[in-house]
């Protein structure tokens, strides 16, 4: 058993998965319990389908690294849901439901009107389960990912207490003087999270 351990360890997209796997797997476990009792438990999915809509406009474009628009439009998709989600009338998981299937339909309509070949549901679905696999990481998205992991464990531990208070408990959080907005601003460590997924 290690023998075979050691031989698949060789190789570097195995490597490179593994340890993204374990920095996912370890930001996911800190802040699931927030997003869960915040009514976020759909935005993992939610902004994987804006990431689908960001990568069918980058193919468009023709985008060599898809990363540079990507990351920034599921980020900003990101910022939008958590500071509007708690004010809208649509609150959490049916707002990021709403956006996912928008996002979602736009990135199928985007890829269907300027198609690049003739097999457009294989593109549709390479696009959404083949082509951007774990086993397909470079050495810069790994370097990426570890180092938003890290920044997501250091907000985790050094706000731990204020995140844990607002979100068990906000009008105690308030009434303590606790700046819940501030918390649940957009630098909070839930978009880095967002960011590693």
């Amino acid at each position: 058993m290690f023998e075979k351990l050691t031989l698949y360890l060789q190789y570097p997209f195995v490597r490179y998965a593994l340890i993204v796997g374990v920095l996912i797997a370890l930001c996911s476990s800190l802040l699931g319990v927030t997003l869960v009792l915040k009514r976020y438990s759909f935005i993992g999915d939610g902004l994987s389908h804006v990431a689908f809509g960001a990568m069918a406009i980058a193919a468009v474009l023709n985008l060599a690294n898809n990363m540079l628009l990507v990351l920034p439009v599921t980020v900003i998709s990101a910022v939008h849901l958590l500071r509007t989600g708690q004010n809208a009338k649509i609150k959490g998981d049916a707002a990021i439901a709403m956006v996912s299937v928008g996002a979602l339909a736009f990135g199928y309509l985007i890829m269907n009107i300027f198609s690049t070949s003739s097999n457009l549901s294989g593109d549709v679905c390479s696009t959404l389960f083949g082509s951007t696999s774990i086993l397909t990481l470079s050495l810069w998205e790994v370097w990426l990912c570890a180092v938003l992991s890290v920044l997501v464990v250091l907000i985790f531990i050094l706000f731990y207490n204020k995140i844990f208070a607002v979100t068990f408990d906000e009008d105690f959080s308030t009434a303590a003087g606790t700046k819940v907005e501030r918390i649940q601003s957009p630098l909070s460590p839930w978009i880095v999270l967002l960011l590693c997924v």
